[in-house]
């Protein structure tokens, strides 16, 4: 995948983020399934997961060969972004924090070149390159924005 199509996704995304502004707050709330994520707990996964991204990988300073930290530990880190989203925080608010943090994002990876995206790096035991790290977070995107499309989609069915 290019650039240019990495930054297509990232506006595309952007603007599907903002989108969710009109879902009425119940079902914002509400389980998408029995047992499963809210919409909100699921904007609030993937923002979190963006501001790490933004905070601990992809930093000015990354060079060639980088050995960093390892993630942290998935469960947790997820049981706490989805706390966030039922926080003091409005719908608004949190599609606020969400595109923000994707902007930056976007803004990061329309600073490379072509080349830079193939800059290799290491999260504990994963080697990924930009471009590899990228493509990564964008099927985690989809993943999440198909069960919020499924679950809009019922309600109205």
């Amino acid at each position: 995948m290019n650039k240019e199509e990495l930054l297509d996704h990232h506006d595309y995304f952007i603007s599907w983020l903002k989108e969710l502004n009109h879902i009425e707050e119940d079902k914002w709330y509400a389980p998408m399934e029995e047992g499963k994520w809210s919409i909100g707990a699921n904007v609030s996964h993937i923002m979190k997961w963006d501001r790490y991204s933004v905070e601990h990988i992809l930093l000015p300073d990354l060079q060639d060969g980088a050995v960093l930290p390892p993630f942290p530990e998935f469960e947790e880190f997820n049981r706490k972004a989805a706390a966030y989203a039922q926080g003091e925080r409005t719908q608004g608010h949190l599609l606020a924090e969400s595109v923000e943090a994707r902007r930056s994002i976007r803004a990061y990876i329309d600073s490379l070149t072509e080349e830079e995206l193939d800059l290799s790096f290491e999260v504990g035991d994963h080697l990924y390159t930009l471009r590899e790290f990228f493509e990564d977070f964008m099927g985690h995107d989809k993943h999440h924005q198909n069960q919020i499309e499924e679950a809009l989609y019922k309600e109205k069915a």
